[in-house]
């Protein structure tokens, strides 16, 4: 039994391919990792000859392997296994678990940093980044208060006809729109967050 097999079980696999779903979901416009339910074509004989099974059998032995594989797509959505299930990954997960157990705090606090009218956070004006990507790209705010914002507002459409920058805005309002599905967060209280900032 080669050592590819010892590590190749069916939760090994199936954790592939939740990576390969994952991945496909952040990667392209195409497809949807929801409304596919995080399935995609696979075969476990494919798999079972694959050089990196083994750290795939390690994420399953993770706590919350869903949760790994997340924190680390929206960190780089070209990540690679092995980065995943080692110290990068890990720090990528430890970062995101820190930032969704203090979201209302955070989010509160990144409310702080938006310019005063409501409205101009989101204004694109000669095609330039509007300023709520600036903060972000500047690191002044969460990609989770972002997308939050950037959801509110129905603004991804908006942002992609008007905004010059194709490349890096691109890739940000994407990540942001392909995040949203999977980021859980009360909206009620988080738009009564907004309101009694703003308005």
């Amino acid at each position: 039994m080669s050592t590819s097999q010892n590590y190749a079980n069916e939760k090994s696999f199936n954790l592939y391919v939740n990576y390969l779903a994952i991945k496909k979901h952040f990667t392209t416009d195409s497809y949807n990792y929801h409304k596919y339910n995080g399935k995609i074509r696979a075969s476990f004989d494919k798999f079972v000859t694959r050089p990196d099974v083994y750290f795939f059998f390690k994420l399953s032995k993770m706590d919350s392997p869903q949760d790994v594989l997340l924190a680390n797509m929206i960190a780089n959505p070209n990540s690679w296994i092995r980065d995943i299930v080692e110290e990068t990954g890990e720090r990528n997960y430890m970062e995101w678990r820190k930032r969704m157990d203090s979201l209302s705090y955070i989010f509160k606090n990144d409310l702080n940093k938006l310019a005063e009218n409501y409205q101009s956070n989101f204004a694109v004006h000669n095609g330039q980044h509007p300023y709520l990507i600036s903060l972000y790209l500047q690191k002044q705010i969460t990609l989770e208060t972002l997308t939050i914002l950037s959801s509110f507002a129905n603004i991804y459409d908006y942002w992609n006809e008007n905004v010059v920058d194709k490349i890096v805005a691109r890739d940000i309002i994407r990540l942001s729109r392909k995040y949203r599905p999977f980021l859980e967060f009360s909206e009620k209280k988080f738009k009564e967050y907004v309101r009694n900032h703003f308005f």
